[in-house]
């Protein structure tokens, strides 16, 4: 399904008649998977405008649809629609929800129909309508993950470098790839088997009653998934399941099975994609990755001055370039250090003041930063190290 037969699709059922020209112009360039900010560099309007032309456009579609529609999910529920609609042109149903429902229409005539639909859950995900830059690691992730087929991808890099924000934008881009994609968050430290459980009931629907009881066992249900269809897993902060300091990259005590589920998605043959940010590497992704493989990591550096200043000009900050390259220069590009903004007035002077907000902001980060994960938990036990 293209962006035109959307639009159709769209035009076709909205009550009040076409969408506006602004209106049009946000669909069309939020479907080939542009930020807010882009769109208003492209459109010439205001990005404030482009963000509340969208809000109000993905309200109407969900009142249209009767479901929660996004940015990020509309493409998948458009794609529902257009399937159900080229089937059984008679209905007048405008959103089928769940799998068993669609099989049951008479009209649909092969298997390939169904296996267009789209299934998301992106959990904890956060909002990247604005996005700066990271356009070569965009690239390269969009080639490994559709032309190479990656089985793993990790983004390693500093907290606040831009990790989860990248995850986002790559997975919003590439969703179209994938019949299934869900994103979890490991910041908490969940158990494996919580996990394994959470992504075997979506990959099935909630069918699945009777789950293996062993680590091993769950990881082998989930990799038939894995292998039956096309899924995008995103598995934020692996940082938290790992060990720091001296063990990096070592699991903590009792989180031995995410290593034992990563090493089978690296190893074995399947058709999806499991994408990990984390700040360390995993012990054994070292030995497994390889520029023509299909376990790859990209660590990310600092934000290019053009695009920190764009991050400096979104929150406020007035100053000459000279004092605004200084203020970057101090957070090495990392995106977090964007929220010192607040430290400083529009009339303040960024370059005298710089050295010192870089100090306190340094002092700050580093006392309110201190994971809240099983490493303190598992402090206090033997540090048994375990290499998947």
């Amino acid at each position: 399904m293209n962006v035109e037969k959307a639009l159709e699709t769209v035009q076709n059922i909205f009550y009040q008649g076409c969408l506006s020209k602004v209106q049009e112009i946000v669909f069309r360039q939020s479907w080939e998977g542009k930020s807010y900010q882009e769109i208003a560099s492209d459109s010439g309007y205001k990005v404030g405008y482009i963000t509340h032309v969208g809000s109000k456009l993905w309200q109407l579609l969900s009142k249209t649809f009767g479901k929660k529609v996004t940015k990020r999910n509309f493409q998948g529920v458009l794609k529902q629609q257009y399937i159900v609609k080229s089937a059984n042109p008679g209905t007048g149903s405008v959103f089928v929800e769940e799998w068993p429902q669609l099989r049951s229409v008479s009209n649909l005539s092969n298997a390939e129909q169904i296996t267009t639909l789209q299934y998301q859950d992106w959990g904890e995900a956060i909002d990247v309508s604005i996005f700066y830059g990271r356009a070569a690691e965009l690239a390269a992730l969009n080639q490994w993950v559709v032309n190479d087929r990656c089985r793993l991808v990790a983004l390693l890099g500093m907290g606040g470098i831009g990790k989860t924000a990248l995850a986002v934008r790559i997975a919003e881009q590439v969703q179209g790839e994938f019949k299934y994609l869900i994103w979890r968050s490991l910041r908490n430290a969940p158990p494996v088997k919580e996990l394994l459980t959470e992504l075997i009931l979506f990959f099935s629907h909630q069918q699945e009653a009777n789950l293996p009881e062993t680590i091993e066992s769950q990881i082998s249900r989930l990799m038939e998934y894995l292998r039956s269809s096309r899924c995008l897993l995103i598995l934020d902060n692996g940082e938290s399941i790992l060990r720091s300091g001296e063990y990096a990259g070592r699991y903590c005590a009792g989180y031995e099975g995410y290593g034992q589920l990563l090493r089978r998605v690296a190893d074995e043959r399947h058709q999806s994609c499991l994408i990990l940010t984390s700040r360390e590497k995993p012990i054994g992704l070292t030995a497994r990755e390889g520029e023509t493989l299909p376990v790859r990591s990209l660590q990310l550096a600092g934000l290019r001055q053009a695009e920190a200043q764009e991050i400096l000009k979104a929150k406020g900050l007035i100053s000459t370039e000279q004092k605004s390259r200084k203020l970057i220069e101090y957070y090495t590009g990392n995106p977090r250090s964007g929220t010192v903004g607040t430290m400083f007035s529009n009339n303040s002077d960024i370059a005298a003041r710089s050295s010192v907000a870089a100090n306190q902001y340094i002092t700050s980060f580093s006392k309110g930063d201190k994971r809240q994960n099983c490493w303190s938990k598992s402090s206090q036990t033997s540090l048994k190290m375990t290499v998947p």
